[in-house]
């Protein structure tokens, strides 16, 4: 299963690209957290467990960062059960 993290940065700016994997998705996001000068432990981020039974029941995941940026994480097969 491949992923995709589409970004909406505060200032406006967008970014997409897909992964192979969740625990590449997630330290993308741990990665821009750092970038943006935010703490990791303060923001609320789903750990791969969870995300997997987010996606399970839900086709897509939405996330806000405390700055205003956010982030969606979408299966790109959405019809697929991931395991």
């Amino acid at each position: 299963m491949k992923y995709l993290l589409f970004i909406n940065f505060n200032s406006g700016l967008m970014h997409n690209r897909g992964y192979k994997t969740l625990r590449d998705v997630i330290e993308s996001i741990k990665q821009l957290i750092d970038d943006e000068g935010l703490n990791v432990k303060k923001e609320k981020l789903l750990n791969i467990c969870e995300l997997k039974k987010h996606l399970n029941s839900q086709d897509d995941y939405f996330g806000q960062l405390s700055n205003g940026t956010w982030f969606h994480i979408q299966p790109q097969d959405v019809f697929k059960v991931i395991k």
